[in-house]
């Protein structure tokens, strides 16, 4: 049954597959794998051919097993991240057990082992660690694994160092400005002073990116809970051809073990928790929350296995309080005696010698006949001023609110000892439940209400779908046909746009859609002129990224 499997597929793996007959160091990199290589000798020096090598994976059980070539050396490859156990056996030599070799994503360990004269019945077991010294390549960069990454505190609902993205639930990626090399700039950082938006980052070895920039960190941090990675390397600098960028970030999600794990966790900020400022006499509402599960084990017993999480944010603050400029109750009705400047009516203008000249309206009170009835709709939603001043007379805050659901699933299905399947699929969305959101990491840019102040509702929805099949022909021959598929779709709609404020106001002659239902974009120059009105940040438009 095996063998008539391989025959049919490997055909059609053939006939679209990459055949990868690259040296170690490109295999070690498969799919976001590793692998372990070395020389198999006897105690005299000389190179063992033919001996049988296998690592076992201490997690699951599953086995990988090649032979040395004619040469004593050996390729175990693709290898996911973890724990194996290496073992090498050959006729007429004791069989050799080396625990402890941890295998990273991206990386190839080296392993020379050394057989001794005896029954193949006696096993001699080596339970010392190896060194974890990379020798096959000159690659420069550093792993995090899962119980260092597990215990770095990370804080929630604070935007990602460098981003400037906003408020998100917690960042798998934050960890990165930790490491020597990476630079906290140009949205997602840098590695050793490279330019913005050159580096690539991967989940499983899928790229992530779009057509305006390398390396699309919203994917990550929107999309792949804190809780389901594994493991995350960053190299600064050696890095592969396989690689686009100025160096890279891969990020290795957990696999289902032989045993079932799962875990419920919650984080919360309450504003009830909070001290108050110094000056503040109340303490700013802050609400956040972060919940969800993790869940992996065996489907088939050393065959198949799953790994599943979900991750839930919620975050309602209000934004800090602040002075804005809006036009006073005597200035709605057109009377501006309060303004230390003439206001001159336009309907006097004269040509005089070197110029033009206009009469002043008297009292600086324009007519309320001359104030157009699209003036007076645009203005009608405008607060009361808070204060008599004619500048900062507004004070006040927004509510704003996020929200953020991350679900991952990762299956690996061990078919025979030659023909392994992976899927992986990660989707998350942040959405507005309200209109008023964060322009920066710190506050909206106005504190004006709607339809006024500068805001749009904004849903950014990271989708990666992996499928992959490895296919060991030969112990010499490995094949990969690897299908991912990356989507970010990120729409934009005007928080004003239904509100069909052209018709209310009788102003015609515009395009059909947002231009004639928005509230209009103003700004104002001059002394004492008031905020501006909604800006060019508010408009409709989208952002459909698809990567395969």
């Amino acid at each position: 049954m095996d063998r008539k499997y391989a025959s049919a597929f490997g055909r059609l793996l053939l006939v679209g597959a990459f055949v990868l007959l690259a040296p170690p160091r490109t295999l070690a990199q498969i799919g976001g794998t590793g692998s372990i290589q070395g020389v198999i000798s006897d105690a005299t020096g000389a190179v063992f051919p033919g001996a049988n090598v296998t690592a076992t994976n201490v997690a699951t059980g599953v086995k990988t097993t090649r032979q040395t070539t004619a040469a004593g050396f050996y390729v175990l490859t693709p290898l996911p991240p973890g724990e194996y156990k290496v073992e090498v056996s050959a006729t007429g030599f004791r069989q050799l057990e080396q625990a402890g070799v941890i295998v990273d994503a991206l990386a190839t360990v080296g392993l020379n082992l050394t057989l001794q004269v005896g029954a193949a019945s006696e096993t001699v077991t080596v339970t010392s660690a190896p060194p974890q010294l990379n020798t096959s390549d000159p690659r420069l960069g550093t792993t995090i694994r899962n119980e260092l990454y597990t215990n770095l505190p990370l804080a929630m609902g604070t935007a990602v160092a460098g981003s400037g993205i906003g408020q998100g639930p917690r960042n798998p990626g934050a960890f990165i400005f930790l490491l020597p090399g990476v630079s906290e700039r140009n949205r997602w950082g840098t590695n050793n002073g490279a330019q913005g938006f050159s580096k690539d980052v991967f989940i499983e070895g899928v790229p992530i990116t779009d057509p305006i920039q390398q390396g699309e960190g919203r994917t990550i941090s929107l999309g792949v809970s804190v809780e389901a990675v594994e493991q995350f390397q960053v190299e600064t600098s050696g890095t592969g051809v396989e690689f686009n960028g100025q160096g890279s970030e891969n990020y290795t999600i957990k696999s289902g073990t032989s045993r079932f794990h799962g875990s419920v966790f919650e984080y919360l900020r309450n504003t009830v928790l909070d001290a108050r400022g110094f000056f503040p006499a109340v303490r700013p509402v802050e609400h956040q929350n972060e919940f969800g599960f993790t869940v992996g084990g065996p489907i088939l017993k050393n065959k198949l296995f799953f790994f599943t999480s979900y991750d839930g944010w919620r975050y309602r603050v209000t934004s800090p309080t602040q002075f804005a400029t809006v036009p006073t109750l005597k200035m709605r009705q057109g009377d501006f005696s309060e303004l230390p400047v003439a206001i001159y009516d336009p309907l006097t203008t004269v040509a005089v010698s070197g110029g033009f000249a206009r009469t002043a309206f008297p009292g600086n009170i324009i007519p309320a006949n001359r104030i157009s009835a699209i003036s007076n709709a645009y203005q009608s939603p405008l607060p009361a001023p808070t204060n008599s001043g004619l500048q900062n007379n507004y004070l006040g805050s927004v509510p704003v609110s996020y929200n953020n659901d991350s679900f991952n699933l990762k299956v690996d299905y061990n078919l025979t000892a030659n023909h392994r399947v992976s899927g992986l699929y990660t989707h998350g969305k942040r959405s507005q439940p309200g209109p008023y959101r964060e322009i920066s990491t710190a506050f909206p840019q106005t504190v004006l209400p709607l339809p006024y102040t500068d805001t749009r509702l904004v849903s950014e929805i990271p989708t990666v779908f992996q499928l992959k099949h490895t296919w060991t022909v030969n112990p010499s021959l490995v094949n990969q046909v690897n299908f991912s598929y990356n989507h970010f779709f990120v729409p934009i709609t005007n928080a004003t746009s239904d509100g069909k404020w052209s018709t209310k106001s009788g102003l015609k002659g515009l395009p059909a859609g947002d231009a004639s239902d928005a509230f209009l974009e103003a700004a104002f120059v001059g002394a004492n002129s008031p905020s501006g009105w909604r800006a060019v940040n508010s408009r409709d438009f989208e952002d459909n990224n698809y990567n395969y």
